[in-house]
């Protein structure tokens, strides 16, 4: 069982104190709600209809669709594991695993104006903004241990405590202290990013590599299994911590930028501790490595880093200023600078979807439960998609650019690191913020220099940088 059907099983549960049921009902118009519920109630219906499509007999049936088939019982998985025989081997591989159909759509209808409404999201600003100036604090520290100015070799690990430090202060308004430099290592900040990190790393383990875990309680499994209930415990803990204070008044309601779990607890409480645990463990890891590959690609090529710069100059008259809601606004190369990173870095390297029925793609037949991958790494890298597409070039994001470079030229569905359309990453917003504010911080701050050989990317359950990120910084004095 992965990450998230553990997460759905979880909101049809009482678990303790922290999943009493409540009678709260969602504002969202409940004529528009059941419209679209639905919507998925036929496509459930669907999947026992048997009319096939316009073309179906015309098209060619799937196993003629070009590329390696899959031998009984072990399929395809051996072409990218097995050296020398594996024809596929060094390529990345990547399962992603979806909630589906009504259990979906209810969640998403509590959560979306909660995540998704840009206005809810820009509340937080502030706060992202001090956990940033954590970061900064911590950079000009590690700058000073050393002649050159070079981050530690688990530099990486400081940028996945920045995350899981931000996602703490908007989802729950608590400070965990990740970022203080005298935590023991075996503090429950500590544990909780490196039980995240041990989760992916066994996910890609049990789910992608060949595995007996669903015939045997394999050693593997039994510490993915330890792991999460680690993780859920600790964090239902800080949750009940909260919910205590929520309750006896402690914690008021007096602006907007109240927390996601004191938002959400108003309107249905299980969903509300469902999504606060699924906060603090899927906000750590994709992060932190999106942040990771940004500093590196500015680093990497000074000239972009002092675009970006020109405008945190612009935006942050002193290396103090406070990132707000109008600064962002008025940051376009910021942007791009983030967009481009998920280009040629993004945390999932395509987006999975299972036909609900039959249909034709391409002249083939498709059958209804098939998964099929859009690759956007692989489209994103591909110079028919995009002018000089293994360069990093962030003016290509830009409105006022034009010609051959310009973003425009590219089918828009090319590049969807969040997914697209109402089943996009719901945490999309948050982590745009975060690394808008982080980087703007930073760029603002310091200078950056890589003086090594190129950073290696790797995919298991996710993609990413694959060595340590010794980023040289040299603090600016204006």
């Amino acid at each position: 069982m992965n990450r998230t059907k553990i997460l759905a099983h979880f909101t049809k549960q009482n678990y303790g104190k922290a999943l009493m049921s409540t009678s709260a009902q969602t504002s969202i118009a409940e004529s528009t709600t059941e419209r679209r519920l639905e919507h998925y109630r036929h496509l459930n219906a669907l999947q026992n209809n048997e009319t096939k499509p316009s073309g179906w007999e015309e098209a060619q049936p799937i196993d003629k669709i070009p590329g390696p088939k899959p031998y009984p019982l072990i399929g395809n998985t051996w072409r990218f594991f097995i050296p020398k025989f594996g024809d596929l081997y060094g390529l990345d591989l990547l399962e992603l695993h979806k909630v589906q159909g009504e259990e979906w759509f209810k969640f998403r209808t509590i959560v979306n104006p909660i995540l998704m409404q840009p206005r809810n999201v820009a509340q937080y600003t502030d706060k992202m903004n001090l956990v940033a100036d954590e970061l900064i604090d911590n950079i000009q520290f590690f700058s000073e241990q050393n002649d050159k100015g070079q981050m530690p070799d688990d530099f990486n690990h400081e940028l996945y405590k920045w995350s899981l430090e931000s996602v703490g202060v908007v989802t729950m308004d608590k400070h965990l202290g990740c970022l203080k430099r005298d935590n023991d290592k075996n503090s429950e900040g500590q544990r909780l990013i490196q039980s995240v990190l041990q989760m992916f790393q066994l996910m890609y383990k049990l789910d992608v590599l060949p595995s007996m875990w669903r015939i045997v309680s394999t050693k593997n499994w039994r510490k993915y299994v330890e792991i999460l209930d680690y993780m859920l415990h600790t964090n239902l803990k800080y949750i009940n911590q909260q919910i205590d204070k929520i309750e006896s008044g402690e914690i008021g309601d007096q602006n907007e930028a109240t927390s996601v779990l004191q938002k959400m607890i108003k309107i249905d409480r299980n969903v509300a501790i469902a999504m606060s645990v699924d906060m603090m463990i899927a906000g750590v890891d994709t992060t932190g490595r999106v942040l990771a590959a940004a500093l590196y690609y500015l680093s990497k090529n000074p000239e972009v880093q002092e675009k970006m710069r020109s405008e945190a100059l612009t935006l942050l008259k002193t290396k103090e200023s406070p990132v707000t809601h109008e600064v962002l606004k008025n940051a376009p190369y910021l942007k791009a600078v983030i967009k481009e990173t998920t280009r040629l870095a993004p945390i999932a390297i395509g987006n999975l979807r299972t036909t609900a029925k039959d249909l034709v793609l391409g002249g083939y037949q498709i059958p209804k439960g098939t998964d099929v991958l859009s690759s956007t790494l692989m489209l994103c890298t591909k110079e028919e998609n995009f002018y000089k597409a293994t360069e990093f070039l962030p003016d290509r994001w830009l409105s006022t650019t034009t010609g051959e470079l310009s973003h425009k030229n590219a089918n828009p569905f090319v590049f969807a690191p969040f997914g697209y359309g109402s089943r996009s990453c719901i945490g999309k917003r948050l982590a745009n913020l975060e690394l808008e504010t982080a980087v703007l911080k930073i760029i603002r701050n310091f200078e950056l220099k890589w003086p090594h050989e190129d950073m290696v990317f790797t995919t298991t359950t996710l993609h990413g940088i694959a060595r340590p990120l010794r980023i040289q910084v040299k603090p600016l004095d204006y």
